[in-house]
């Protein structure tokens, strides 16, 4: 059963079993998308440096628990805060679906995936480039995966590279939107590789670059079959 769930500039598309499916989830999750994204807008009254640093930074120890899951993870991969919202926000709202009993499902946030799921999940590669959308696809393993894209390219996140599409599969999906910032901000083929390789926390990433493919780590590629009328 899937949903969109929106508040602000959060837009996102939800899928969960349809056996577990009540008609109240979504109102639910809407509420905690509302309660996550107060916390960091909340917190950068106090510090507005938090929402517009490009680098990472230090803060108190006594904060709300997201805005410290995106201080931990930028800092780990050496981006500002912002660079993780979106697949925070995934993360905790995962988060309050297990404490719903629901521990298979699928969020997508501008982009930016958190899937769980018992088998394996093929996520389609967009691209913007039609001779390539709706064919090409990533193959997901069975477990728990945040799969992030950043783009120099598409939509309205800031970015300083020149790639078409930077797609990074890790376990946690803060790391990974994080990751997919830095490097999204990559100019050339190599530039990308020579980031990849330096990050031991992720899995796999897909760059195109300058009309090339780039794949680093454990990333299986499929074609999409064609859908039918």
């Amino acid at each position: 059963k899937s949903f969109e769930v929106v508040a602000g500039e959060s837009d996102l598309w939800i899928s969960v079993p349809e056996k577990l499916f009540k008609p109240e989830l979504p109102s639910i999750l809407l509420d905690c998308l509302i309660s996550l994204r107060t916390q960091i807008l909340e917190f950068g009254k106090e510090y507005p440096e938090f929402l517009t640093s490009l680098v990472p930074l230090k803060v108190p120890v006594f904060v709300p628990a997201i805005v410290k899951k995106m201080a931990e993870a930028s800092e780990l991969v050496g981006v500002g805060p912002m660079a993780g919202v979106a697949g925070a926000i995934n993360y905790f709202l995962g988060k309050k679906l297990k404490e719903l009993g629901i521990t298979e499902f699928m969020i997508e946030n501008g982009g930016d995936v958190y899937v769980s799921s018992a088998r394996s999940v093929t996520l389609a590669v967009i691209t913007g480039k039609p001779e390539i959308d709706g064919k090409l696809g990533i193959s997901i393993l069975p477990g728990e995966w945040g799969v992030c894209s950043s783009s120099s390219k598409i939509g309205h996140s800031l970015s300083f590279g020149n790639t078409t599409i930077a797609t990074v599969i890790c376990k946690d999906p803060v790391v990974s939107d994080c990751v997919a910032t830095y490097l999204g901000n990559s100019k050339t083929e190599r530039e990308f590789i020579s980031k990849a390789r330096k990050l031991k926390e992720i899995e796999g990433v897909l760059g195109l670059l300058n009309g090339r493919f780039v794949i680093q780590g454990n990333v299986e590629l499929v074609r999409l079959a064609r859908r039918t009328p």
